[in-house]
């Protein structure tokens, strides 16, 4: 009995000993941290007024519910501002991936679709205008051409005129000859003459004319038999000139319409140049305009994307400090309640009357 009772002894005084050593750690630890500074200054206040010590353990509870609220108010307030922040980057985000995404097109339909129309255009147009030109030269060449047609005409007819007029004075002097005198003989010869200088390739009867002609002329028209044939001969090549001046001016006619045709023709394929011209033109100039918008376009979207980067980057750096301030609050009152929690059990301990702080 006597040895249990020993044993029981020195199970108490161990304990006590152990109770004391553990409160003495606590305290230490207490110590280093300021909150537990000022649990510890709390507490020696309260021994100093020798205050209820339950109002001392309500007010270490309240801290440690404090605590706890901060703990839980700081992360909810960092779920908020990292919903918005997800939000935010996904928002702008997909305004970034969308200003690229047009910008892609824009640079696309630049390229590959309104750039080479209009060069397409541009070359229709050189085109169409080299070919007016060339239409033009034509009509130029053409009505020159003509010109210089019915000029050679007119000439040609006022030839056949002088001929036919020589060519009635010659016949009516031949014949009217019988004893033809020195001065009739003369004129003839001058009539003759003439005649006999003009050209007789356009007539079928020309060189024998001007044989009969220089025969006449040596033979002093003695003969009446070559007279005869010289009146003959002269009728038959009057005759013949009548029918190519006929022919001529039928020729010409002719020439003309063609002529007028082809100006038509020509003024129709001016016309139908001018009318692609313009319309080309038209399609140019909403080509052009199309090409312009589309680039200022590009260049807000390009703009609008150097926007997005910039504020990406800039929520980017701004949550990521939020998010330092964050840890290190949470850090903070995460090591803040176990000192008050440790306090909190100090002060309940039984021998916290006995403990000097």
């Amino acid at each position: 009995m006597k040895i249990v009772l020993l044993l029981c002894m020195m199970m108490a005084v161990s304990l006590g000993i152990s109770s004391k050593l553990s409160h003495a750690k606590k305290l230490e630890e207490l110590r280093g941290s300021k909150l537990g500074k000022t649990i510890l200054n709390l507490v020696n206040l309260h021994s100093s007024v020798e205050g209820p010590i339950s109002e001392l353990i309500e007010a270490i509870e309240e801290l440690i519910a404090d605590i706890n609220t901060n703990i839980d108010e700081v992360e909810y307030k960092f779920q908020v501002r990292t919903n918005e922040h997800n939000s935010y980057v996904a928002q702008v985000g997909q305004q970034l991936q969308d200003a690229e995404q047009d910008i892609a097109r824009m640079i696309d339909v630049i390229d590959n679709l309104l750039i080479p129309r209009r060069d397409q255009i541009r070359n229709k147009i050189e085109s169409l205008i080299e070919y007016d030109e060339f239409n033009r030269k034509n009509v130029d060449e053409t009505t020159l051409l003509r010109q210089q047609e019915h000029e050679a005409y007119l000439q040609q007819i006022e030839e056949d005129n002088d001929a036919l007029d020589a060519i009635d004075d010659a016949i009516n002097l031949v014949s009217s000859l019988s004893n033809p005198s020195l001065l009739q003989i003369k004129n003839i010869k001058f009539t003759l003459k003439r005649l006999s200088s003009k050209q007789w390739n356009r007539v079928h009867q020309g060189p024998m004319v001007q044989a009969l002609l220089q025969i006449a002329l040596n033979q002093n028209f003695s003969d009446q038999g070559i007279l005869k044939q010289i009146v003959d001969a002269l009728n038959e090549f009057r005759n013949q000139v009548v029918e190519a001046m006929n022919a001529l001016t039928k020729q010409e006619q002719v020439n003309n319409e063609e002529f007028e045709e082809r100006l038509e023709q020509l003024d129709n394929e001016h016309r139908e140049f001018q009318r692609q011209i313009n319309q080309a033109q038209v399609e140019l100039d909403a080509t052009d305009q199309k090409l312009e918008d589309c680039n200022q376009f590009l260049v807000q979207r390009q703009a609008d994307r150097l926007q997005y980067k910039s504020q990406l980057d800039l929520e980017n750096e701004t949550y990521a400090v939020d998010t330092d301030i964050h840890t290190q609050t949470a850090n903070e009152l995460q090591r803040e309640l176990p000192i008050a929690e440790q306090g909190l059990s100090l002060i309940k301990s039984a021998d916290f009357s006995d403990i000097k702080i």
